[in-house]
C-alpha cells in the first residue's frame, strides 16, 4: 500500500537519552527527502518542547535532518502541547506531578492556584510518598466535594507508558504506574492526551491534511502508544520497531489484546528503507 504520511516516534525509535540510534540521522533525511508527509509525533513529557529540540539538535538532527517547521506546520507534535491546549480549553489548573522544565516553559502562564485537577507526565523528581499523597488527597476532595464531582476528569495524564529506555539504555519506569496508584486508590480514571489517544492521532493526521486516516502509517518502538494506538485510530498500518522500549515478545498482542504491528523490523533504518522501497 502506499502511503501519504509517516508517524514517527522519537524516543527510543530515532533516540535513546541524549544519543542518535545507529543510522536514525540518516533514515530522518531519507524521509523528509521523500516528498511525503512526515510528523513526528512524540509522547515525551520528561523535558520542555525547546528542551527536547534542543537535545535533538546536540545529536546531530539539525535543520538539514529534522526542520523546524515546514510550509507554516511545526514537523514536532508533543503530548505536552496538546495537553496545555487540553487545559486551556477547559479551565483546569492543575496540581503538577511533571518536571519543573515542563512548568516553567510549556505551561507558563498555565494557572496552578486553587488546582482543580491533577496533572501526570514522566517527572522522576516529583514521584514521592510527599507529592503523590498530595494529589491524591486533592482528587478524594474533588470527588467528595458535590460542587465538583459531578465535573470530569479530575486527573489528566500527558501519556501512561509504562517504560522508557532510559539513557543508560536500561529500562525505566513511566508514569503509568502512579498514575495506576492514583486511580485504583482514589476510583477516577485518567483522561490520557497523548498516544495512544484516538483524539491525538486524529489532530496529527489533521495537521498533515490527511483526511482519511488508512493513507498514513505510524513507526515507533512502543506496541501499545505507537502500535495499538494508531490501528485503534484507523490508520493504515503500524511499524513496530526493536529498539527503545520494545521487548522480545512485543509482537505477539499479547499486550494488546491481540492487536499485531503491520510489520516488525529492527529499526529505524529498515523501516524508513521498507516505506520507501518495499511498497
Amino acid at each position: 500500500m502506499m502511503y501519504k504520511a509517516i508517524l514517527v516516534d522519537l524516543s527510543g525509535t530515532i533516540h535513546i537519552g541524549k544519543e542518535a540510534i545507529p543510522g536514525a540521522i540518516q533514515a530522518c533525511r531519507k524521509l523528509f527527502s521523500s516528498g511525503l508527509k512526515v510528523l513526528f509525533l512524540t509522547n515525551t513529557s520528561k523535558v520542555s518542547s525547546t528542551s527536547l529540540l534542543h537535545q535533538l539538535r546536540d545529536m546531530g538532527f539539525d535543520e538539514s535532518v529534522i526542520p523546524k517547521s515546514i510550509d507554516g506546520r511545526s514537523t514536532i507534535m508533543t503530548s505536552v502541547g496538546a495537553t496545555r491546549e487540553y487545559l486551556v480549553q477547559n479551565g483546569l489548573r492543575p496540581y503538577c506531578l511533571v518536571e519543573d522544565d515542563l512548568i516553567e516553559k510549556d505551561f507558563h502562564g498555565v494557572s496552578t492556584e486553587d488546582p482543580n485537577c491533577v496533572l501526570v507526565g514522566l517527572a522522576p523528581n516529583k514521584f514521592t510518598y510527599e507529592k503523590l499523597n498530595e494529589a491524591y488527597r486533592l482528587l478524594m476532595k474533588m470527588k467528595s466535594n458535590p460542587e465538583t464531582s459531578s465535573e470530569s476528569p479530575h486527573l489528566i495524564a500527558i501519556h501512561r507508558g509504562m517504560h522508557y529506555k532510559d539513557s543508560d539504555h536500561e529500562l525505566s519506569l513511566g508514569p503509568g504506574g502512579f498514575i495506576s496508584i492514583l486511580e485504583q486508590t482514589t476510583g477516577c480514571k485518567a483522561h490520557i492526551v497523548g498516544k495512544p489517544s484516538r483524539t491525538f492521532y486524529a489532530a496529527a493526521l489533521s495537521s498533515l491534511g490527511i483526511t482519511n486516516p488508512k493513507d498514513a502509517i505510524m513507526v515507533g518502538d512502543d506496541v501499545i502508544g505507537d502500535v495499538r494506538g494508531a490501528l485503534d485510530a484507523g490508520l493504515g498500518g503500524s511499524i513496530l520497531v526493536k529498539t527503545g522500549k520494545y521487548v522480545v515478545g512485543d509482537e505477539s498482542g499479547e499486550k494488546t489484546e491481540g492487536v499485531q504491528p503491520t510489520i516488525t523490523l529492527d529499526s529505524i533504518s529498515e523501516a524508513v528503507d521498507y516505506l520507501l522501497y518495499n511498497q
